[in-house]
């Protein structure tokens, strides 16, 4: 049975073992891009989305009509789930999914995966 202290928390970690070292370089190289790109898109989202709240909640407390306040409500709700969402997502796939899948790679006694078939469809796209 695999320790959950052997599990991995980076992208970076998770392929230091992974085939040859041109693979690993690739591999480490745009899966760093990609962890770069989601985190300034998180950023992004996060300002746009904390500018589009003040102006709703300004809108929400000059609405003179009940209407225009449940529909300030309903817009400020939906901001809320979307950034919400948006960092649940990013911290999943840069954080969670290599430990996830650290947790399910079984090594032989050679210090090889014996099944690296969670990985393998995304070394057959950079190929």
């Amino acid at each position: 049975m695999a320790s959950l202290l052997n599990v991995v928390w980076s992208w970076s970690e998770y392929f230091k073992d992974y085939g040859s070292e041109g693979t690993r370089e690739v591999l480490n190289e745009v899966f760093s891009i990609i962890s770069i790109v989601l985190w300034v898109v998180l950023g992004i989202v996060g300002a746009i989305g904390a500018i589009y709240a003040i102006y709703l909640g300004v809108q929400l407390a000059r609405a003179d009509e009940q209407g225009k306040r449940d529909d300030a409500k309903k817009h400020l709700i939906t901001v809320i789930i979307a950034v919400g969402v948006t960092l649940a997502l990013i911290l999943v796939f840069n954080t969670f999914l290599p430990a996830l899948l650290s947790a399910f790679n079984v090594k032989d006694s050679a210090g090889e995966f014996e099944d690296p078939t969670l990985i393998t469809p995304i070394v057959s796209l950079l190929k």
